[in-house]
């Protein structure tokens, strides 16, 4: 009888050569991973290295340098910064911050402290959880030109159709605590007569942008004004804007012997107003006509509900006005 041939088959794997194929594949895979241990090493030491870094007085003072230069691409005018502290990661200390414009102070802070989160900044966008503005003084003037504050930012390239930052900003806790501001009204209007200066300006908001819509939280602001006399003792309510739409809403406004409630939209601002607005509340004829000579003289006190509707050259009005005129 014939023998059973041998049926052909894979290579030996316990062959010489398998084994050295095996040994070979080891020592490659041990030299990937010694590589990627040293680069591991390697990138955590230059992280070390740069945290180490960035809490060095070195490294504050040469931020702050860079960061006074670099806001003349969008300042007119000369940004000062005295001191800067911080871990830098999560909040960063600033003091002594002024902004002269052709050699006059019209900003000055003499501290600004702000929270937020480098990892945020990176995944989210520009997110400051808290900015504290202590003791801010503005000198604030009008000419036949408007506003120097107007004019403090450079424009930019361009402006139409209300464009802005492609990335959302998230500023939840604004404070602002005993602000001074001093105007100087050069063009004063015969219309409206500004107070000469402004003490005990205090601040709570929020702001929230996301292209290209933007809303502003107004939680509370009360100021002392003088010449003529003014005290604001409570402002709040939400402004936004929205397609083309301003957005007021539940607008609360409280002097000494004043009361009023704003809400409503004014709809394609931009272009033609058309309004839809309702005011009431409580005036105080005297106190208002220290700022509108139009009603100055009149020693009346009104109740009055007020609804505003159309274009303004077309506007329809609904007036409901009680006083002691009747």
């Amino acid at each position: 009888m014939h023998g059973t041939p041998d049926t052909p088959g894979d290579p030996d794997s316990d062959s010489p050569a398998a084994g050295r194929r095996r040994g070979g594949g080891l020592r490659a895979f041990r030299r990937l991973l010694q590589v990627a241990a040293l680069v591991g090493t390697l990138l955590v030491g230059v992280l070390a290295l740069a945290l180490i870094v960035s809490q060095t007085p070195w490294f504050k003072d040469w931020l702050r340098r860079y960061v006074v230069r670099e806001s003349r691409q969008y300042l007119n005018g000369d940004l000062t910064i005295g001191g800067m502290g911080g871990n830098l990661l999560f909040g960063i200390d600033l003091t002594d911050v002024a902004v002269d414009v052709s050699g006059e102070r019209i900003v000055a802070v003499k501290a600004i402290e702000l929270e937020y989160s480098v990892f945020e900044l990176v995944s989210k966008g520009i997110v400051l959880n808290q900015i504290k503005l202590d003791r801010p003084v503005l000198r604030v003037a009008r000419d036949g030109q408007g506003w120097n504050l107007g004019r403090l930012i450079k424009s930019p390239a361009k402006e139409a159709d209300r464009e802005g930052p492609g990335r959302s900003i998230s500023l939840p806790s604004i404070e602002i605590y005993d602000a001074v501001v001093a105007i100087d009204d050069r063009s004063p209007s015969d219309a409206v007569t500004l107070p000469r200066r402004i003490d005990d300006l205090d601040i709570k908001a929020a702001f929230e942008y996301e292209p290209v819509h933007y809303t502003l939280t107004l939680h509370q602001i009360n100021l002392a004004g003088t010449a003529p006399a003014l005290s604001l003792r409570q402002l709040t309510g939400v402004v936004a804007l929205r397609d083309d739409n301003l957005y007021v809403q539940q607008m609360a406004i409280k002097t000494t012997d004043s009361s009023v409630t704003i809400d409503g939209v004014v709809e394609k601002y931009l272009r033609t107003p058309l309004l839809n607005v309702t005011t009431s509340g409580n005036v105080s004829l005297p106190e208002i006509g220290r700022f509108l000579p139009a009603v100055a003289g009149y020693d009346l006190h009104p109740a009055v509900d007020i609804k505003a509707k159309g274009a303004l050259r077309a506007l329809a009005l609904n007036l409901d006005v009680r006083s002691e005129a009747g």
